[in-house]
């Protein structure tokens, strides 16, 4: 019998794969899943599974620090990513599976198969390489956007600006069309950290190349592309003409 343990922080994605596991691989036994780094290091090191299914990203951790910090090295990863297949080429060169969201019964099956011939761990080698070309320019410059359907990936270039709607979040795109993602706002606001992209306000994340005019105020407003003039708050007015006057 196999002991397997899935780490998504996503629960759509943890269900779609235990799902899809309980259903087509019986010979496998799926431990209670874990939802962050801290619990999955726990779990790992607890229960010593053979098989770790890894999201990639985990909130503001990485399926990385889990592989880092756990104590116990010896079971096999199958990540399970958004990314794009750019990158997810990169990990495949590194001999480690994958699989993409959403989660594909066949794509499932063969990464199993792999699993059960090889069943070797991740190597210090492999993590590096795969963490190294994963930070590549054509997988930075996209954003992995979570819709109804599955996922989708657009280019932060396209990206005009992003605003709050309570657990949800609504992309505006230079195109002109808008896309709703079941992500909150502080999401992509970490997604994009580095990127020329600024939280002016609790429920505003803008594209700084966008701007078009600052009017002064209590903490002022900004007039982007499309027309929109967009409340900027008081603690944040500072930070966003130093960002605006002295762009990095």
């Amino acid at each position: 019998m196999i002991k397997a343990l899935i780490v998504d922080d996503e629960e759509s994605g943890e269900q779609l794969l235990t799902k899809l596991v309980t259903r087509k691989h019986p010979e496998i036994t799926l431990l209670p899943s874990a939802d962050s780094m801290e619990d999955a290091v726990k779990a790992i090191d607890q229960h010593q599974p053979d098989l770790v299914f890894l999201d990639i990203r985990l909130g503001n951790n990485t399926g990385f620090e889990v592989l880092e910090q756990s104590t116990y090295k010896s079971y096999h990863v199958i990540f399970v990513s958004a990314y794009s297949q750019y990158a997810l080429k990169a990990i495949k060169s590194s001999a480690v599976d994958y699989l993409l969201k959403p989660v594909d019964m066949d794509d499932l099956r063969t990464a199993i198969d792999r699993f059960k011939s090889r069943k070797s761990s991740i190597s210090t080698e492999q993590l590096t390489l795969i963490k190294k070309t994963l930070k590549a320019p054509e997988t930075r410059n996209k954003l992995v956007v979570p819709v109804r359907e599955g996922y989708e990936f657009i280019k932060t270039a396209e990206v005009l600006y992003i605003t709050a709607d309570e657990n949800y979040s609504h992309i505006h795109l230079t195109s002109g069309h808008q896309k709703l993602a079941s992500k909150t706002l502080g999401y992509f606001e970490e997604k994009l950290e580095g990127e020329q992209f600024f939280r002016i306000h609790k429920s505003h994340l803008i594209n700084l190349q966008e701007i078009v005019a600052y009017e002064h105020g209590n903490g002022g407003f900004v007039k982007m592309t499309d027309g929109k003039r967009m409340e900027v708050s008081r603690r944040k007015k500072k930070e966003l003409l130093e960002r605006m006057t002295n762009p990095s």
